[in-house]
């Protein structure tokens, strides 16, 4: 049975969305969530995903600057996005660039956000410096490696296959580490000549962590950037360590930090939306999946399959790329 909904707000948009993205977040919210631990809390019924893109279908009586059949991506922040018909505040959405797909505008946001917040706002990365990027094979890794490029540093990608690392130098890095191969701190410290790594942008948690205690920098200034726990492991650091290198140690929350600062959000995504319409920004979708397997797709992600982002796309008879 086919419903159809009307809308009766005035400044709300109703968006039919092509693609949504399997992501980290997304498993670990459902993951969590339903022991009551994740440190956000969802109110019933709970629908997952948090990013989107589609087509606008209906607009309220009052929306400005938008019309339907505009093509328009969206983050909902937390979750709520898997499902086919939308309904948001006009500000929510962005316009599509031309040069990016239904499944790379979906999985823009959320990890371009969290790159920039993590590698501007709060990590201070400035053109020349070294920075070491972990999990980067991962959607956010892939977002933070080409941000850290377009801002000028000296990038080294970190993950744990060569396949991976391989997606990683199509993308312009400096240099790699096999962290499953290499010891990351003799690696870190041949890399960049004994200086080691001025900004960490580390996702992945537990003993990838305590490695990159010992690559920081000991100049005084670096950043070790505490963006999440892909490993599901939380790590203890040892804090005579920061004492005796004397770097910061930084925790990076995006989801909360746009929610407390909104107009610092809507002034980010405007200059990514400029990044990416000038090229310096494009989302790596490796795997799309129909809806009719969206548990694999969920599932392609927990055993790392995935390299960059994973989308699940609301379209009759769409082909798998896996």
């Amino acid at each position: 049975m086919t419903m159809t909904l009307t809308i009766v707000f005035t400044v709300v948009l109703m968006v039919t969305v092509k693609t949504i993205v399997a992501n980290e977040s997304s498993i670990l919210f459902y993951r969590f969530f339903l022991k009551a631990t994740y440190q956000y809390k969802a109110p019933l019924p709970f629908v997952l995903c948090s990013e989107a893109a589609g087509v606008i279908s209906e607009v309220g009586s009052e929306v400005k600057n938008w019309k339907v059949g505009d093509k328009v991506f969206f983050s909902t922040l937390t979750h709520g996005a898997a499902q086919e018909e939308a309904v948001l505040d006009q500000s929510q959405l962005l316009p599509l660039p031309e040069c990016l797909s239904f499944s790379q505008g979906a999985s823009f946001l959320m990890g371009y956000t969290t790159a920039y917040h993590a590698l501007v706002h709060r990590g201070r990365l400035q053109p020349g410096e070294w920075l070491l990027v972990t999990g980067a094979a991962g959607g956010m890794g892939v977002a933070a490696l080409q941000m850290g490029k377009a801002l000028g540093a000296k990038v080294i990608a970190a993950a744990s296959s060569d396949e991976k690392l391989s997606a990683c130098k199509a993308l312009g890095v400096d240099a790699t580490i096999n962290y499953a191969k290499q010891d990351l701190k003799k690696a870190c410290d041949e890399i960049t000549g004994g200086d080691l790594c001025d900004v960490i942008y580390e996702p992945v948690g537990g003993e990838i962590f305590d490695k990159c205690v010992r690559c920081v920098a000991t100049k005084g200034k670096a950043r070790l950037l505490v963006v999440g726990f892909a490993s599901g492991t939380i790590p203890s650091l040892p804090i005579n360590m920061a004492l005796i290198k004397g770097f910061d140690v930084v925790g990076v929350r995006m989801g909360a930090q746009a929610m407390l600062e909104p107009d610092m959000y809507n002034d980010m995504k405007q200059e990514l939306l400029k990044m990416a319409n000038e090229g310096k920004l494009l989302p790596h979708v490796s795997a799309e999946y129909p809806m009719e397997k969206a548990k694999e797709a969920f599932t392609s992600m927990e055993e790392r399959k995935v390299i960059g982002k994973c989308c699940i796309v609301f379209a009759k008879g769409a082909p798998s790329k896996l």
